[in-house]
């Protein structure tokens, strides 16, 4: 994968923002997981910068990112974004986003839905309870050891907020998700660790949104199945059946 232009953005409370841009045309900006960062997309990006200007935002708190806060929220990602937007003077945006980037997108398209020109959700969830309850006990021990940890280690205090997203309520609602305009593909593996009954839930919820389920997929639908879920993406964006 080529490099890109790297940049930072220093944010009101002193947090940095770091991205990379691949490509030129519209922008298609991809937002990864939790505890993931912008190489997650490693698989995307070419396929995708042959056709967008592909901006891979590092989560606040991830990667390249700080995070001054005591406490992490979609919103507060998402109002991240929206700074990003005007640094980069972006007026309309697609946003493709992953698990907790799929959450910062939903809470960003339901706040600023006129930015969004089309989204994509991939395995994201508006609600704790949409994750299949094994996950959320693993996700609960994980952070009740991380929180001890965080006693005597300033990285596990980090890691700490981090994780927490992934138990406290996330601030979105059906009622929420009627407020976001935009075209949606809501697009998640069979396997994957989101009940498919919440994703469709999340389709239906959205106006304008269709849902697309991949056979034999899990949660990493992304690096497990690049070739069909690139396809899938970029069809959706560029309205056609190109390449299927």
């Amino acid at each position: 994968m080529d490099n890109g232009t790297s940049k930072k953005i220093m944010l009101e409370d002193k947090s940095m923002l770091a991205y990379e841009i691949f490509g030129a045309g519209f922008p298609l900006i991809l937002l990864h997981g939790n505890g993931n960062d912008r190489t997650y997309f490693e698989h995307q990006i070419p396929y995708f910068a042959q056709n967008f200007r592909v901006i891979v935002v590092d989560s606040r708190g991830h990667g390249q990112s700080t995070n001054q806060q005591d406490a992490l929220s979609y919103q507060l990602m998402a109002e991240d974004l929206n700074t990003l937007f005007c640094y980069e003077k972006i007026q309309s945006a697609h946003i493709l986003g992953f698990s907790d980037g799929a959450n910062v997108a939903m809470a960003f398209a339901a706040t600023y839905p006129g930015k969004v020109a089309k989204l994509i959700l991939n395995a994201g969830n508006y609600a704790v309870k949409g994750v299949k309850p094994l996950i959320r006990i693993v996700t609960d021990i994980q952070y009740a050891f991380v929180s001890f940890l965080a006693l005597f280690s300033t990285y596990f205090r980090k890691r700490k907020a981090v994780i927490r997203l992934m138990i406290q309520p996330t601030g979105l609602s059906k009622t929420a998700l009627k407020k976001i305009s935009a075209e949606t593909l809501v697009i998640v593996g069979k396997k994957d660790i989101i009940k498919i009954e919440h994703s469709m839930s999340i389709a239906s919820a959205i106006p304008h949104a269709k849902f697309v389920l991949i056979p034999n997929q899990g949660h990493l639908l992304a690096q497990t199945s690049p070739k069909t879920f690139n396809t899938e993406v970029v069809n959706f964006l560029m309205g056609g059946e190109k390449n299927r």
